[in-house]
């Protein structure tokens, strides 16, 4: 079934999604993005992930539940990470939608990002702004 983005309002939850920020999933993203620093590790021994790899997790759930179609652009996005990360954690990730309007040629959406570890407490907030194609 295809996401009418035309049908979506201001207020209304884009995803909920929960992921385990393992240590194979911290692998795969700084491979994909060619980061070869070393993790920072706790007391504990468990890795910290890097902060843009939270990020990612929070606009995966974007992606998929809107559809992104091709030629979509990412315009603009602005995250505050407000505590580390441990490898290992579960991560609750929620989108709502701020705002859906057409300028021209382009479907602008902002989204609102939240995430949570499973204590609860919020490790990244944000906002990320797409153009969709009309």
């Amino acid at each position: 079934m295809s996401v009418d983005h035309s049908k979506l309002v201001p207020g209304q939850q884009i995803s909920e999604q929960t992921y385990l920020l393992d240590s194979e999933l911290v692998s795969k993203y700084t491979d994909a993005v060619g980061d070869q620093s070393q993790l920072h590790t706790r007391d504990d021994g468990r890795a910290l992930a890097p902060p843009m790899a939270v990020a990612a997790l929070s606009l995966r759930g974007v992606v998929n539940e809107l559809e992104i179609p091709g030629g979509t652009l990412h315009a603009g996005q602005e995250m505050e990470f407000i505590r580390a990360v441990p490898t290992g954690e579960k991560l609750d990730c929620r989108a709502t939608l701020l705002q859906n309007s057409v300028r021209g040629d382009w479907r602008f959406m902002v989204v609102q990002l939240q995430v949570e570890d499973s204590a609860g407490r919020r490790v990244m907030a944000g906002k990320s702004t797409i153009m969709l194609p009309v």
